[in-house]
């Protein structure tokens, strides 16, 4: 808690401009949908490639906020306001945490890598029970997130554990400066945000940055790049490594025996052998595992102690994750953990995705909070009433107090334990309501996940929303600021859902969706979606339905104009906006050049209804060099169409042409909007975003059943599938009804399991596939299958089906379940 005067002096802004020096502060936002306490939140003006903060202020007032930090000069009659008007906001956002870190004396740990943050975090969060920790909720590690997750820390705290993310040279200085940790933990170096470095090794450097002060760090002796870097640039330090090298300084890895479900490492450790296991067979987690136990050995813990709790940690989902439930419900799994920043980050998921659903919060009791039960449980209890919750089901006797803080309008239930809440479960009335289930992973509340979800086809098909977000940032800022995007969400946003993602969306402010048909409209204005909906293949018989929901049709020729003027001249109160298209050379929908002049006279005509928002056309080869020559001509005649138009409607409506392709190839054609659609899912068909992009989609399917064939056997129908040795045959719950193609099969395409590629052996079946795993006794029944995803590019799948990647995602059925999640 700060003195609105205290944050002028630390942030270096001007204290003229505060009414109320003696303001409190206890809260920082930089998003006006957020705000729970208003009169005691800093509101932070920051500037992005998609928004300005500055252009919310309004908002920010209007929900209540009376503090501000800004760089531009924001006028207004109020008198109740303080600003703080500083050069940079993120800057003075980032100073006040500083600040704020360093009104604290105890440990810090700070984990950076390119992968295995997040887990290693989560983990040892789990693992310490004799001290009170607060931690980075989710993976806050970036410019804005360290600033939040810092900013937590507040008396009673014994240990903090943050985590540390950067994409370009320069972050971590700041973000060194925000944590300053005492002791660090460098995961491992890979791959990701390749694109912002010159090479691995000055990505490397610049992690270390973090270490810059800290008095211990922790490493894989294996990993030799990471390794040496290290022990050059911090041998004075203490370095505490771990691995199967006799040269690691901590302890030393014997051995690693994995089976099924888990696995026995054998450590060396101060001359004795010591053996612990772990619930986990993969590398990955084995790796994580280890960091953790090096530094449980830092703080002191015993191999007992340690044992103990390694049984008992689980794979932790890194995102929350949204899925289908039963009786038409939607469900919200947020079940790895239970603390007030992650609290508030899923319940504004929960609101986000809710659209006009009834909101149901399923609740645990918290742990490590620092708080008493009545602090945490008013806390809880104003970000319920805030987000408008009807229903709150508590589980633990802690939560169980909360009622008395929710007023009448919330309706409440209670349950001792987890099984008590299991036993009841299918009495509580669940219909399409929007449910959030959130708690402490000793209550085990994904049990009551797994009661809800919809038991249907159990291969998934998976969105990933934070993704999303970056792959709209990645071309938002190579537009202008002045251009809009048009997010095109067709064909259920290409297999994702357009419903759930249409909502994330709006969310993230975009100024316009646009889907095909005009059944796809209504049903996202009956789910609450509110921006700007553009059709662009309308029924001509749909006209009410357009007005009626007010959906912006694409118009392409003047028999459907006139079906539009006709209805308008019966229902001369109803105004329509529209977008015309102009066929500039691709011969599909769109004006000619002739039909021009009668266009205007009929829009002229109906001005009073008919608004023309913008004028348009499609390019026929975005992607093609070759083709750039004809690019170019239909720019031409697009300008030409609409000067001509412009000129004779007696205004300029605005006017777009490319599509992902051509955004990326032609920015002298960025215009006034441009339409995003492959592109936002991380697909480049040009090749020059490949390596900034993100991939969206990940879909899965598992092992139903493990047969031993020897060699003189054949496979699957018409005894296609031929085998070369005796081998394992797996069969995976994903055939040509679900979208994998059968031109995939015998041997074309290779899946991924337990991180190996293994190939679809005989023909694809119609529900089932069959892979050849070899002799592989690793892989067992229930393993997990990925078909395509981040490691595995659809464009391999599309290639060998000789198709695109569009149809590939058009083509997942609708009985493969779809999965969001969002970090």
């Amino acid at each position: 808690m700060y003195k609105a005067s205290e944050i002028a002096k630390i942030i270096g802004s001007d204290a003229k401009y505060l009414v109320d020096p003696d303001a409190t502060i206890r809260y920082l936002e930089m998003d006006t949908r957020k705000i729970v306490q208003p009169k005691e939140t800093l509101y932070f003006a920051l500037s992005g490639s998609m928004h300005d903060g500055h252009d919310f202020i309004k908002d920010a007032i209007e929900s209540g906020i009376r503090n501000f930090v800004v760089s531009k000069v924001y006028l207004t009659d109020r008198q109740d306001l303080n600003f703080y008007i500083v050069d940079n906001t993120l800057i003075a956002l980032q100073n006040l945490a500083a600040y704020h870190r360093q009104q604290f004396d105890f440990p810090i740990l700070g984990i950076t890598g390119s992968n295995g943050k997040t887990t290693i975090k989560e983990w040892l969060y789990q693992l310490i029970n004799d001290r009170q920790v607060v931690k980075s909720p989710k993976s806050y590690n970036s410019q804005t997130g360290v600033p939040l997750s810092v900013w937590q820390i507040k008396e009673g705290d014994q240990l903090g554990i943050f985590e540390a993310g950067i994409s370009r040279p320069h972050e971590m200085e700041a973000l060194q400066k925000i944590i300053r940790p005492d002791i660090g933990i460098f995961t491992t170096l890979g791959d990701a945000h390749n694109e912002g470095f010159e090479d691995q090794a000055t990505k490397l450097a610049e992690k270390l940055i973090l270490f810059k002060d800290e008095k211990t760090i922790i490493f894989n002796a294996d990993n030799i790049e990471v390794s040496n870097a290290i022990k050059h640039k911090f041998g004075d330090r203490n370095l505490l490594s771990w691995g199967k090298s006799a040269d690691a300084t901590l302890f030393q890895i014997l051995d690693v025996i994995t089976t099924s479900h888990d696995s026995r490492i054998d450590i060396l450790f101060q001359e004795k052998l010591n053996t612990i296991h772990i619930p986990f067979t993969d590398v990955a987690s084995i790796e994580n595992a280890l960091h953790c136990v090096a530094f449980l050995l830092l703080l002191g813990y015993n191999f007992e102690s340690i044992e103990t709790g390694m049984k008992r940690l689980q794979n932790i989902p890194m995102r929350l994750e949204m899925k289908n439930g039963i009786q038409g419900s939607i469900l919200i799994n947020d079940t790895y953990n239970a603390d007030l920043q992650s609290f508030k980050i899923a319940i504004e998921f929960l609101s986000q995705q809710a659209g006009q659903r009834e909101k149901m919060v399923i609740l645990s009791d918290f742990m490590q909070t620092g708080l008493t039960p009545e602090q945490l449980n008013l806390q809880l209890a104003n970000q319920i009433q805030n987000h408008q919750i009807q229903e709150v089901i508590a589980v633990g006797k802690g939560v169980a107090e909360i009622s008395k803080f929710l007023g009448d309008k919330v309706q409440f239930q209670a349950y001792e334990n987890t099984d008590q809440l299991l036993k009841e479960i299918s009495t509580i009335d669940i219909y399409q309501k929007a449910i959030l289930v959130k708690g402490a992973r000793s209550f085990q509340l994904e049990k009551v996940i797994h009661a809800l979800s919809d038991k249907g086809h159990t291969a998934t098909l998976e969105t990933d929303l934070q993704a999303v977000e970056h792959n709209l940032g990645v071309f938002s800022k190579h537009l202008k600021s002045e251009t809009q995007i048009i997010v095109v969400i067709k064909a259920s946003a290409y297999g994702s859902g357009s419903e759930e993602l249409a909502k994330f969306l709006e969310f993230k402010k975009v100024p316009y969706l646009a889907v095909a048909f005009i059944d796809e409209g209504i049903q996202l204005r009956k789910s609450g979606i509110q921006i700007p909906i553009i059709i662009l293949n309308p029924d001509r018989n749909g006209v009410l339905e357009m007005t009626k929901y007010n959906l912006e049709p694409e118009v392409y020729c003047l028999e459907q104009l006139e079906d539009i003027t006709t209805f308008l001249s019966r229902e001369t109160s109803s105004t329509l906006n529209i977008h015309i298209k102009m066929d500039t050379g691709m011969h599909r929908l769109g004006f000619s050049k002739d039909e021009i002049l009668p266009m205007i006279q009929i829009l002229s005509e109906y001005r009073s209804q008919l608004k023309v928002k913008s004028i348009f056309s499609h390019l026929s080869s975005s992607e093609d060099p070759d083709d750039d020559d004809f690019t170019h001509r239909q720019v031409v005649r697009l300008n030409e169409a609409y000067d001509r138009i412009a000129q004779g409607i007696g205004y300029k409506p605005m006017k777009h042409i490319l599509n992902s392709a051509g955004i990326i190839r032609f920015p002298q054609y960025h215009f006034d909007m441009v339409r995003l659609g492959l592109g936002l899912y991380g697909i480049d068909s040009t090749g020059q975003f490949a390596d900034k992009l993100e991939k969206v989609h990940t879909l899965k399917a598992s092992i139903v059943q493990i047969k031993n064939v020897v060699k003189s056997e054949e496979v699957g129908y018409n005894r296609r599938g031929k085998l070369t040795e005796d081998s394992r045959i797996a069969v995976i719950n994903m055939g040509y009804a679900d979208g994998l193609m059968r031109i995939a099969g015998n041997g074309k395409f290779c899946v991924n399991i337990r991180g190996k590629e293994y190939p679809l052996i005989g023909n694809v079946c119609m529900d089932l596939s069959l892979v050849n795993i070899g002799n592989n006794t690793s892989i067992k029944i229930g393993d997990e299958v990925e078909i395509f995803g981040k490691s595995k590019p659809i464009e391999i799948l599309a290639d060998v089906c000789q198709t695109i990647p569009y149809e590939i995602l058009c083509r997942i059925s609708t009985r493969i379940k779809r999965l969001y999640t969002q970090g």
